[in-house]
């Protein structure tokens, strides 16, 4: 009955979208003509994706990495900037790159002993990824240097949408529902979600994208960032502890976030 109240409750705060707000305040603001943003890192580096080319950029050096025969970049996650990992759906392959975007690391998943066919790939802790196998519908630990899966989750019975992820927890995005799980496969929560095309994440807060807005939330309570300005079209978006960077395809904004009191 408990957990019964709780997901109710949890179904009407995020449906309650817009009754609490917390304030973007612009900080900076630069030109950029790149196809995708990906993010910055803790070192200060940029992550840009231009013509299907990764790119890193800090102090006005480049580093590239160029794989065209592997098709679309899917995602790039940048948690550990000593080991990248890059993922192309297309043709079901993770790359791990070092910290000049050199080659680590390559899986091919269409020829591992064990098919998985996998919509998200992300970092994990020491040599392992999360992964989402759509065989399965689930979310694995695997081990990329043993090739093996440790840690297998029960199911998910929804559409995949996407994946976020730090070393010891992630969650995962469906059409209905917001999940968390911990590194050794436990379910911490799941919270109704309906609407919502993408996310980031920090530890303990997440910020999403629902019709066009961003809205932030920690606590169960959920609160429409409000920015300086409803003309700013959210192309990409990354959370950087409180820094919320947006690309609307000309400009990188970079906005410091007022969080909520706790009362």
């Amino acid at each position: 009955m408990k957990s019964l109240i709780l997901s109710v409750f949890l179904c009407c705060s995020l449906c309650a979208f817009g009754q609490k707000t917390i304030t973007a305040t612009l900080q900076h603001q630069d030109s950029l003509a790149v196809d995708r943003f990906v993010a910055m890192d803790n070192f200060g580096a940029s992550y840009v994706i231009q013509n299907n080319i990764l790119i890193k950029r800090k102090d006005k050096k480049e580093w590239q990495y160029n794989n065209l025969q592997l098709g679309k970049i899917t995602s790039v996650d940048i948690l550990n900037p000593l080991k990248i990992t890059l993922f192309y759906e297309d043709f079901n392959t993770v790359i791990v790159l070092d910290n000049t975007l050199n080659e680590i690391r390559r899986m091919d998943f269409n020829v591992s002993a064990d098919f998985k066919n996998l919509a998200a790939a992300t970092t994990a802790n020491d040599r392992n990824l999360w992964i989402f196998d759509t065989n399965t519908q689930q979310l694995e630990v695997f081990n990329y240097v043993q090739e093996k899966t440790p840690v297998q989750n029960l199911p998910i019975p929804e559409k995949f949408i996407t994946l976020k992820s730090n070393y010891n927890f992630c969650r995962v995005l469906t059409e209905t529902n917001i999940y968390l799980y911990n590194i050794y496969g436990s379910l911490l929560s799941q919270k109704p979600l309906v609407g919502a095309t993408d996310f980031d994440m920090t530890n303990e807060e997440v910020i999403f994208l629902k019709d066009k807005q961003l809205y932030f939330t920690s606590n169960d309570e959920v609160y429409l960032i409000n920015l300086p300005s409803d003309r700013i079209a959210i192309k990409q978006f990354s959370l950087h502890d409180d820094i919320l960077y947006i690309y609307d395809g000309v400009i990188l904004y970079q906005f410091q976030l007022k969080k909520p009191t706790k009362e």
